[in-house]
């Protein structure tokens, strides 16, 4: 089973349905196939690298099936990419051809790369061109083969390439139309970037296969998506917190009824969750996913989605909490390495045998599971998962361990903050110390901050500063890069 056959099915069954924007099955199918000629006459060929480097459009959606279906691997670039991450991920990659917009078009040029450019433009052009109908068919992937390499975010160091197979897309799609009750009914409203695992995979992908509609906006503002949800009959719609703030700001008094409202990407606080849930009348579905697996885990469907919880493994999915480096796992409500297993966790890291190596453990039985870096406990009273940091940016200050997500849950729980992130600062005699960044409000007194948390968590986890910032740093999906706050610790 592989992504092509769960679409070639949603077209079998309702060729004129809309599938993206106000492009039906059919069309899209005509539209990626007469790409598909394009490229072949081009000379892409089985195995080339194809790189996506432009924003959210129906060409780019072309684009991706038509490299897939050709046997190529597409190469999903996040737009926001300049000189030395965008010449990263098309070296290591090897990319042959990239496809570009005329926003990224200068920052290619930019780095003197080999690889052939081409425009996205060109590609809607091809996929309306009728003379262009393929004169042979295309290839039929197998389970196995590598069908896209999605690069790491990159917020703990250089950026790897993650190969998903057309059996793990296949798979990842399964998981999230059954557990979510996805039907052919249903019209997904995305905002967030197709390059990333969650646009791409939980979206795109997942609507495809489900025989919906998917509206794609090139950006995300509250005010057009919520016009396009009241217009457009929307059913669903997936983004990151910051999303979810900037829609409770805008709603006004008749927010739309959608039937299901998913976050993912970084954490969700509880406020938010009980301010959507009073505003909106609805309870955000949280879900937890990494690009080296597409989604593991998931709040309930039907009940009940636990705030500050990730949930339990999806269908064809296993999830263990082990202490760093074993496969042997932990006692419920320890806090250990979240491990994941299942049919959507990934080959490997593309050209990096060490790095994959290093990314499983076995079990006694032989499974195979992957490490996810991420810190967790398993809550059995309410049977969910919470994640409570990474691994790496475990604090340990006088032998103690301090899990930074602890610490900013209570953090933004202060009336006056915005938003949090805990880092560790190297100290002689305590090996580290925590301290805290701060978006704040007007009016925010960082010793009542301290004196708020020195009631709530015990002394050492304190932070031992709070430093006010304008904004912390995050990547293209909302998620704090922490590196980024250590260095500026570093540099004094």
């Amino acid at each position: 089973m592989t992504l092509f056959d769960l679409l070639d099915a949603s077209r079998g069954a309702r060729p004129a349905a809309l599938a993206v924007n106000d492009v039906t099955y059919d069309q899209l199918h005509r539209g990626y196939m007469r790409v598909l000629e394009s490229l072949r006459r081009l000379g892409v060929k089985s195995g080339d690298r194809i790189a996506l480097y432009c924003e959210n459009r129906i060409g780019w959606v072309y684009a991706y099936l038509a490299a897939l279906r050709l046997g190529a691997i597409a190469v999903p670039v996040n737009v926001l990419y300049r000189a030395v991450d965008l010449e990263h991920v098309l070296a290591d990659s090897g990319a042959a051809f990239v496809i570009v917009s005329d926003e990224t078009r200068p920052h290619v040029a930019g780095i003197g790369r080999a690889s052939a450019v081409l425009e996205v433009a060109d590609v809607e052009r091809w996929a309306a061109d009728a003379s262009l109908e393929p004169r042979t068919t295309a290839r039929e992937p197998e389970s196995d083969d590598v069908a896209t390499i999605i690069y790491t975010s990159g917020t703990t160091g250089r950026s790897k390439g993650a190969m998903l197979t057309f059996g793990n897309l296949a798979a990842i799609c399964a998981n999230i139309v059954t557990a979510w009750r996805w039907t052919d009914r249903d019209t997904l409203l995305i905002a967030l970037p197709l390059f990333h695992v969650h646009g791409l995979c939980a979206a795109l992908n997942s609507s495809l296969a489900a025989g919906g509609r998917i509206i794609i906006h090139e950006r995300f503002d509250a005010d057009d998506a919520l016009a396009e949800m009241r217009r457009a009959g929307v059913t669903m719609f997936f983004g990151v917190p910051t999303m979810y703030v900037r829609l409770l700001e805008r709603a006004g008094s008749q927010p739309p009824p959608l039937r299901l409202w998913v976050s993912g990407s970084a954490a969700l606080s509880a406020d938010v969750f009980a301010q959507f849930h009073q505003r909106f009348g609805a309870q955000i579905l949280e879900r937890y996913g990494a690009t080296e697996f597409g989604f593991a885990l998931t709040n309930r469907y039907a009940g009940p989605r636990v705030a500050g919880s990730v949930g339990v493994p999806f269908p064809a999915m296993r999830a263990r909490i082990a202490a760093p480096g074993s496969a042997e796992p932990l006692r419920h409500g320890e806090v250990g390495e979240l491990l994941v297993a299942g049919t959507s966790v990934f080959k490997g890291y593309w050209r990096n045998p060490q790095a994959t190596a290093d990314a499983f453990v076995l079990d006694r039985d032989g499974t195979r599971w992957y490490r996810s870096g991420d810190l967790a406990t398993y809550d059995a009273q309410q049977r969910v998962y919470r994640i409570v940091g990474r691994l790496k940016e475990l604090i340990i200050t006088g032998g103690f361990n301090v899990y930074p997500r602890e610490i900013e849950i209570e953090i933004d729980r202060f009336s006056a903050v915005k938003a949090s992130a805990v880092v560790g600062r190297p100290d002689r005699a305590r090996g580290e110390l925590p301290v805290a960044f701060v978006e704040a409000r007007e009016g925010f007194d960082p010793e009542a901050l301290l004196a708020h948390l020195r009631t709530r968590v015990a002394i050492f986890k304190v932070p031992k500063e709070v430093i006010v910032v304008d904004a912390l740093p995050r990547n293209a999906l909302g998620k704090i890069e922490k590196h980024r706050l250590r260095e500026r610790l570093s540099d004094g």
